[in-house]
């Protein structure tokens, strides 16, 4: 059980330290939260959302996970959480949920267990589907969210409702990362009789992977794609946040990086700003690579050693 449970602890701190960005990014990078109350943010709200929104995504994913042992779950783990941390240092936003996805195929193909492919076609749809639909909804949230901005006249009160607004987006995208990215985590152990007070430690971990090693990845999201104020930082991230949720009511494990990505990206073509193209390229490319890569060192690593 320490083969897996280790894993398992990685893999929540490399998940703090990508997608916690994703999460908390634009409000860092509008200026609204400070880095370190972005994280005591993400600590508490990722308590709660793994705790009460994560059980439809916790059991397709422990679903894909039949038939292995707790070492072998271990390496597909290990597997994911490696390929995250290697993105992290490049500064990228990549997929976690793709990862681990990828790892279990990988597994799955090296102990020549079944793959549910229609479930991996749903998943992988799902992961097209969402940065665009997130897209939409950070236009439609603009678009109703801009008009009522300039009826408020005080610009103390208007720069106060955009920092609650703002701040209130990110709470609801840090609950998203415990209901969707984290759960992925917390259903694998599910499956394998790991359940209750170790979710907690899980949300822990990814806290502390969100305050020792995000900063690169949260400039990233929060400044370098596009440039965003208040008003955008809000529209962004609350699109993306429904878009995630959806997900989550159809028990489908989608990134909440690529729905940042696609509302931010989105947004900024609607409103005419620069989108750093090249950025893109290289977060897709990413995106791309970063399943394969944890598919392919789970199944050498089982190969080798389950």
């Amino acid at each position: 059980m320490i083969i897996l449970v280790l894993p398992a602890v990685f893999m929540a701190w490399a998940i703090g330290a990508n997608d916690s960005a994703k999460a908390v990014g634009t409000a860092v990078g509008a200026g609204v939260i400070g880095f370190r109350r972005a994280v005591l943010l993400i600590g508490v709200f990722v308590i709660l959302g793994v705790f009460l929104g994560g059980s439809g995504v916790s059991g397709t994913v422990s679903g894909m996970a039949e038939g292995m042992s707790p070492a072998q779950v271990g390496l597909v783990l290990f597997s994911a959480a490696t390929a995250v941390t290697l993105a992290s240092l490049w500064g990228r936003p990549i997929s976690t949920t793709q990862s681990i996805i990828g790892g279990l195929v990988g597994a799955s193909l090296a102990l020549g267990l079944p793959v549910d492919w229609w479930t991996v076609v749903k998943i992988a749809s799902a992961w097209v589907l969402s940065p665009l639909v997130a897209a939409l909804f950070a236009v439609a949230v603009y678009r109703i969210y801009n008009p009522l901005t300039k009826r408020i006249k005080c610009l103390r009160n208007l720069e106060l409702a955009q920092k609650w607004l703002v701040f209130t987006a990110a709470a609801y995208s840090s609950f998203n990362l415990g209901a969707n990215e984290l759960s992925n985590v917390a259903g694998l152990l599910q499956s394998l009789g790991i359940d209750g007070p170790f979710k907690l430690v899980l949300a822990t971990t990814l806290a502390i992977g969100a305050l020792t090693f995000s900063y690169n990845v949260m400039m990233t999201v929060g400044r370098d794609i596009s440039p965003l104020g208040p008003t955008s930082a809000f529209s962004s991230q609350f699109g993306a946040s429904l878009a995630v949720s959806a997900a989550n009511l159809l028990g489908l494990p989608v990134s909440s990086g690529q729905a940042i990505v696609g509302a931010i990206s989105g947004l900024g073509l609607y409103k005419g700003e620069t989108v750093n193209l090249k950025l893109l390229v290289g977060i897709v490319r990413g995106w791309i690579i970063a399943p394969i890569a944890a598919g392919a060192l789970s199944y050498l690593m089982i190969t080798l050693l389950a």
